[in-house]
């Protein structure tokens, strides 16, 4: 607020000055205390209403350069650290450096360089898992090929042979078991005959009868070994049919399985495995084309984190700022409402006083207070599009965005204005110098001049003031009764906003 009232002040002291100023002393008295009007013609100008605050004049952007990455900006509303792009284990070791902090550069130089072995690298590894990607899509998009298909089928041909094999062997095995066994028993039994017959023999042969009996026990023996033998052997088969079964079971379920086709989850698995791999390829390819650090616009390099012969660190290499500048500020709420994008803006530079046209560019949608609380204000950037010679980061500048105008009308200081809106006068001396209300119709209103549309003519003398002679000293003050102008005399209703 202090800063709107000191510059309506200042508007108001050099539109003042600017005007014809006419003092009038009524009657000529010669007392020793006598008041005069001060007075200022009226005029046909631009009438213009304009916000006023101070700024700071910043760049554009400030870029950040890391190898293997592109240049990441670093913006007055926001910022982000580059970091080194290269990609998992690759390694950047600086070839050349050809900057240093405050070397002026131009879109487009080469800033610094590094060897691309490992990067060149790390792009071969990522084409062949690529290529790899991509084959296996396509096989299991295609489906078996004849070829396979064949072998599939040859693998349950194969498995049907080995059962009928096994089968064959089965029934071969329980055969010939079968036939040994029967041997074996008549082998027992006519040992069990012999051995009868010696017993009922008159006269009795005991040797002849213990040499049947022995017999007898070694063909049982004999007998009941071979039980347990072919039961092994029976089971030896049937377990190699059920073996082979499984095979056949397992070869058809395999076949089936590979004519089938892929499923959607499959394919959808395996796009997504080239999407990443392709992901792969052109991050080792931005890579590898970013070995090259150059300047990504006009301007000056700010810092340099990198040395000829040494690997570069992780972030940022280097540093730099545009040449392109804007100025941030920050308006009232009171003002916010009549700042709009795109509106023209008069930035002076407090350092040289030198002027430059703007427009703003952006307008913070919340605000902020001071430290002690008090009046909320909004950060807005102007754009500085041609700065004044010799502008740089940092410095200070005034900005005027204007939030209304009119050209070419008749126009009043502001001052002179007596009333409030929707009734306004200005007082004009008649012939015997006493000042007179004359109503007037006004249209813009700033801190300097408004607009009056009717009532007085252009060159008609209003007052702006008193002045007060006291013993050869001459006092200066505003007219009292007037519409209340900060610093200037009056209480009226009238604010006069914006500046």
């Amino acid at each position: 607020m202090r800063l709107r009232i000191a510059g309506i002040v200042l508007l108001l002291v050099v539109g003042i000055a600017a005007v014809g100023i006419v003092v009038v002393n009524p009657g000529g008295s010669s007392s020793s205390a006598s008041a005069t009007y001060r007075t200022a013609a009226t005029t046909k100008q631009d009438v213009t209403k304009a916000i006023v605050a101070t700024g700071t004049v910043t760049p554009v952007s400030v870029y950040s350069l890391a190898f293997g990455s592109a240049a990441t900006t670093q913006t007055t509303a926001s910022s982000s650290a580059a970091s080194n792009g290269a990609g998992s284990g690759t390694t950047w070791k600086v070839t050349a450096v050809s900057v240093a902090p405050g070397k002026a550069v131009k879109v487009g130089d080469v800033l610094a360089t590094a060897n691309t072995a490992s990067a060149q690298l790390a792009l071969t590894l990522a084409q062949a898992n690529l290529t790899s990607a991509q084959q296996k899509l396509a096989t299991d998009q295609g489906g078996l090929s004849a070829n396979d298909k064949a072998a599939a089928k040859l693998s349950v041909t194969q498995a049907t042979q080995s059962l009928t094999q096994a089968r064959q062997s089965y029934s071969s095995t329980l055969a010939q078991n079968k036939l040994k066994l029967s041997q074996q028993l008549a082998s027992l039994n006519a040992a069990k005959a012999k051995l009868a017959t010696d017993q009922a023999a008159v006269p009795l042969n005991a040797a002849a009868v213990a040499q049947d009996e022995s017999a007898v026990s070694n063909a049982k023996n004999a007998y009941d070994s071979l039980k347990l033998q072919v039961a092994q052997s029976n089971q030896q088969a049937s377990n190699q049919v059920t073996s082979a079964q499984n095979q056949l079971t397992s070869a058809k379920l395999g076949y089936a399985t590979k004519t089938a086709g892929a499923t959607a989850a499959l394919i959808a698995s395996d796009q997504a495995a080239v999407a990443t791999a392709q992901q792969s390829v052109d991050n080792a390819q931005v890579a590898l084309a970013n070995a090259t650090l150059t300047s990504p616009a006009d301007g000056v390099i700010l810092t340099v984190n990198i040395t000829a012969g040494v690997n570069a660190p992780s972030g940022a290499a280097i540093t730099m700022q545009s040449s392109a500048f804007q100025v941030s500020a920050s308006v009232a709420e009171a003002d916010l409402p009549n700042v709009k994008l795109g509106q023209d803006a008069t930035v002076t530079m407090t350092a040289s006083g030198l002027p430059a046209s703007g427009k703003v560019t952006q307008i913070s949608p919340s605000g902020s207070s001071g430290s002690s609380g008090g009046v909320v204000s909004y950060a807005i950037l102007v754009s500085l599009p041609t700065p004044p010679l010799g502008t740089a980061s940092g410095m200070s500048a005034q900005i005027s965005v204007t939030i209304a105008s009119v050209a070419g009308v008749i126009a009043v200081p502001t001052v002179a204005l007596v009333g409030s809106a929707g009734s306004y006068s200005v007082r004009v001396l008649d012939s015997a110098g006493q000042p007179q209300l004359v109503s007037v119709t006004v249209g813009l209103i700033s801190s300097a001049y408004a607009e009056i549309q009717s009532g007085v003519d252009v060159g008609t003398a209003v007052v702006v003031g008193t002045s007060s002679t006291r013993q050869g000293t001459t006092n200066s003050g505003g007219f009292g009764g007037g519409i209340g102008v900060p610093g200037v005399g009056g209480g009226g209703q009238f604010r006069p906003g914006g500046g």
